[in-house]
């Protein structure tokens, strides 16, 4: 139904029907995702074939998500392809930043059973035993909120919701800028608004 039969493993499923949802709204397109389920519900027709043809269509067509994002399996491979950058990500969140996307209390498109513990598994099955994310000494390195760099410009869309996770408030030697569009969402100053995308030459 949603082109996702070779996910085998619940919660890697789980983790790309939110993700999907989540982009929409993360790069600045959420028409994308609520006008489709608008017009099923107001048609009377079923939510979830109408959000399997938005997982379709959009985030795994003109988006251009891959579900071997998420296979675990695939996880695995160490050779280097065109496909490593997914593998590279999960080391650094298994090991240094623990960026884990859990599911909130109440309310969320991001189902329970991806909590902590199944980000922690999806650490040891990919990279072995041992792996963990040593947090502590990321911000050591890095400074944490007293950043330990120069020449660094942050930019954040006014809609990214990772905005939250960078640096917000400019200061001499470290400007912020917040970029202000309709539906701003992450990497905004790299790819355009969504109105008007950039076209890379």
């Amino acid at each position: 139904m949603f082109d996702a039969a070779e996910l085998e493993i619940e919660g890697d499923f789980l983790y790309f029907l939110a993700d999907a949802a989540v982009t929409a709204f993360q790069y600045g397109n959420p028409d994308k995702l609520c006008t489709p389920l608008v017009e099923a519900k107001n048609a009377g027709e079923d939510l979830v074939d109408a959000y399997a043809k938005f997982v379709k269509e959009y985030y795994l067509g003109s988006f251009g998500a891959s579900v071997q994002t998420y296979n675990q399996k695939r996880l695995k491979n160490t050779a280097v392809t065109d496909q490593s950058a997914d593998r590279l990500w999960w080391f650094q969140v298994c090991t240094e930043v623990a960026f884990f996307q859990v599911a909130p209390a109440n309310d969320s498109v991001r189902s329970s059973k991806v909590d902590t513990r199944y980000h922690l598994d999806l650490c040891k099955n990919v990279f072995g035993e041992g792996i963990y994310p040593d947090v502590d000494s990321t911000n050591i390195y890095y400074g944490g909120t007293k950043i330990a760099g120069s020449k660094i410009v942050f930019t954040n869309g006014s809609q990214d919701p990772w905005r939250h996770a960078s640096k917000q408030t400019s200061s001499p030697d470290m400007p912020s800028y917040l970029i202000t569009c309709h539906n701003c969402g992450h990497g905004t100053d790299l790819r355009g608004c969504p109105q008007s995308p950039l076209t890379p030459e």
